[in-house]
């Protein structure tokens, strides 16, 4: 039996026709009615009486035509989903994220995607730069949002947004109450909680390169990988930190975010992937992400 026999019998079936149910399927009705009676044969059963007058179910053709319908619409049901998984509409993304996307970036790019894709499922996966970076070369997440530079060329990687750098003080720091930008060098004498490279080494050196600038080199009190963790920090007084600016959407009682005199460095945020994930959903994403986000 071929799937084509199952549909010339259900359009006969419908139709009690065999000339009509022919003219539905574009084809002659003599090659139609061979195909029934070869079908019949095959089944060793009668599916249609028939007469000069009518065209009748049997009912061993009416229990065919309930079993039939339901292979019919599986098939089809089939057939437009691998279509919707070939258009990057149903699946699922596994998507890293470093923490400095966490307050804004993040929740847009989400309601964002789900609002044209409802039916992908995003799988989040907290990581450093780093850590983003090693995953995508073992398929463990499909991309990442991470903070460049990236040397890799296994790796695709585009800029989605720059920022520039705030800082993070305690308010009861003698800067605090500064409205307008400030200069770097004030806080030459500062204790500042880092970062460490080796969970991004492209945050870390734009820190660095931004002290340098204004003419000094931060002293180090602790490090901290989470930027929630950095202004808890802050907050406890136990030093200052150069964030990105969109960390003022997390607020804390104890904490104040200044802007930056002349600042030349700004933090670039990018998405990256696998040069050879060539994954439907991932392409949709990457195509919203530059459609929304890219200018």
């Amino acid at each position: 039996m071929e799937f084509r026999h199952i549909k010339y019998f259900v359009a006969v079936a419908k139709e009690l026709h065999f000339g009509r149910a022919a003219e539905k399927l574009k084809m002659a009705q003599p090659p139609l009615s061979q195909q029934i009676k070869n079908l019949e044969t095959e089944l060793g059963v009668v599916l249609f009486y028939r007469t000069k007058r009518q065209v009748k179910l049997t009912r061993a053709g009416e229990a065919f035509l309930n079993r039939a319908n339901k292979i019919l619409k599986e098939v089809n049901d089939t057939c437009e989903e691998v279509r919707r998984i070939d258009r990057g509409e149903l699946g699922q993304l596994k998507l890293g994220f470093a923490g400095l996307v966490t307050f804004d970036l993040l929740p847009l790019v989400l309601q964002t995607f789900q609002m044209k894709y409802p039916e992908v499922k995003i799988v989040l996966h907290h990581l450093t730069t780093t850590e983003q970076i090693k995953a995508l070369q073992q398929n463990e997440i499909d991309v990442g949002i991470l903070i460049p530079p990236i040397d890799n060329r296994e790796i695709d990687i585009e800029v989605i947004r720059e920022e520039p750098f705030v800082v993070a003080l305690n308010k009861s720091h003698p800067l605090a109450k500064i409205t307008k930008p400030m200069n770097l060098s004030k806080l030459a004498n500062d204790k500042f909680i880092m970062p460490p490279r080796n969970a991004g080494p492209g945050y870390y050196d734009s820190i660095i390169s931004l002290c340098h600038k204004a003419g000094f080199s931060p002293d180090t009190t602790q490090e901290a990988k989470e930027l929630q963790t950095v202004v808890s920090l802050v907050g406890s007084g136990i030093g200052v930190a150069l964030l990105p600016s969109s960390i003022q959407h997390l607020k804390n009682d104890r904490v104040t975010y200044v802007s930056i005199k002349d600042s030349p460095n700004n933090i670039k945020t990018s998405v990256a992937s696998n040069k050879d994930n060539k994954s439907p959903v991932v392409e949709s994403f990457l195509t919203l992400l530059k459609e929304t986000f890219i200018n």
